[in-house]
């Protein structure tokens, strides 16, 4: 369920968002970008290249948040702080999970 609403899920990461879910989500997570032809939709900071991913990558290895801010110029401070703070590590977390089990195969 998403914004009062209930959503079947995608039977596969190339099956278009609903269109209205992608514009409620995009409200929630000012800081964040999702679109196709971005990294082929993973969610990046706003106006760059740098999945947020990374950004969790780092602090989860310990990395100092410094570390990351000279590795990926274009993201600003307040961008990697409001990131964390907002619903937008939730949004995040359902994506990273959803990645992590597409590409693992279950013949591993």
């Amino acid at each position: 369920m998403e914004n009062g609403r209930i959503i079947p899920p995608r039977k596969s990461a190339t099956d278009p968002i609903d269109p209205e879910v992608m514009a409620f989500r995009k409200s929630i997570t000012p800081l964040v970008q999702m679109e196709p032809d971005i990294l082929g939709g993973m969610p990046v900071f706003k106006g760059t290249l740098a999945p947020i991913k990374r950004l969790f990558d780092y602090l989860l290895a310990g990395k100092p948040m410094d570390d990351f801010l000279a590795d990926y110029p274009a993201v600003s401070r307040d961008m990697t702080t409001g990131v964390p703070e907002n619903d937008a590590t939730l949004l995040y977390e359902a994506i990273s999970k959803a990645i992590d089990s597409a590409t693992v195969s279950p013949h591993c």
